[in-house]
């Protein structure tokens, strides 16, 4: 393999087996490590006696100061790496990692570093979690004008309890979408499938920090959509539904999602303007 001219005045980029255009890491990457190839550097040393060092730094999701995993020497005649591997305890976290590498001649102690390169870490994560149920709506499942207390005051959402999974400090955050149809979204039946009553600007992050005792109660714990959420997210349904999934993280990690569930909702009242405000 013969050594290839640098780009200015930086090392080439290194790749990553399985990563494209997108740039994110293969989803298995949190379990087996993934594979690094480093091109050859141009002028490796020729002097007998001498070797390249090649060190390789990554800076993780979250993290203030990067950490350098990888260094070894190449003595002369040199002999360019094959492939490396970055060991998945580096890729626990979600996010975006950064990598970078330096080598250092052995003939002239000349730096040539890489551009910082960064790639996506996404986790598969198990759907396992019960659905969310909602304590004030109707036995059918709706909300309506009669809902008490009034949807526009507030809507509670309940992750029911599951002995076991949750611990002080972990965070559940909770998805909130509004569709057009009493039933959920309806995706297209041709690739990409793509949603098509979606009600804009009604999707809903809302993460919570798990106390001891709402990670513990036998009555599992609620989500609070109060007034302040009304407008936004509430009110342009006017008829149709809401869809609800949340999501387990501890330490930033994405450990598990729920079950989708839907509630319906109906504003309508016959001859007269869509209750509330």
């Amino acid at each position: 393999m013969s050594a290839k001219k640098s780009i200015g005045t930086f090392a080439l980029q290194l790749t990553i087996d399985g990563v494209g255009a997108d740039r994110v890491l293969p989803l298995d990457a949190h379990i087996n490590g993934v594979t690094l190839r480093i091109p050859p550097w141009v002028a490796p040393s020729v002097i007998p006696g001498r070797s390249d060092l090649l060190e390789i730094w990554i800076l993780e999701p979250g993290a203030s100061s990067e950490r350098r995993f990888y260094n070894n020497l190449f003595p002369v005649p040199v002999v360019f790496p094959g492939p490396i591997h970055l060991p998945a305890q580096y890729l626990q976290q979600t996010g975006d990692i950064t990598l970078r590498y330096r080598v250092t001649s052995g003939d002239t102690g000349n730096e040539d570093d890489s551009l910082p390169q960064v790639f996506t870490l996404k986790r598969q994560v198990p759907v396992n979690l019960k659905e969310t149920v909602f304590p004030n709506a109707t036995p059918w499942g709706y909300f309506n004008c009669y809902t008490s207390p009034a949807i526009w005051v507030k809507v509670v959402v309940r992750v029911p309890a599951q002995p076991g999974k949750f611990l002080a400090n972990d965070v559940c955050e909770l998805y909130w979408e509004g569709f057009t149809s009493l039933n959920g979204p309806v995706k297209d039946t041709k690739p990409p499938y793509a949603v098509l009553n979606a009600i804009p600007g009604t999707a809903l992050r809302l993460p919570k920090k798990l106390t001891q005792q709402e990670a513990t109660s036998p009555q599992g714990f609620d989500f609070t959509l109060d007034t302040s959420y009304y407008v936004q997210y509430i009110k342009p349904i006017e008829y149709g539904s809401a869809m609800c999934t949340y999501t387990h993280y501890r330490n930033g990690v994405a450990l598990a999602g729920s079950y989708p569930e839907i509630v319906k909702i109906d504003r309508r009242i016959s001859g007269s303007s869509p209750c509330g405000p």
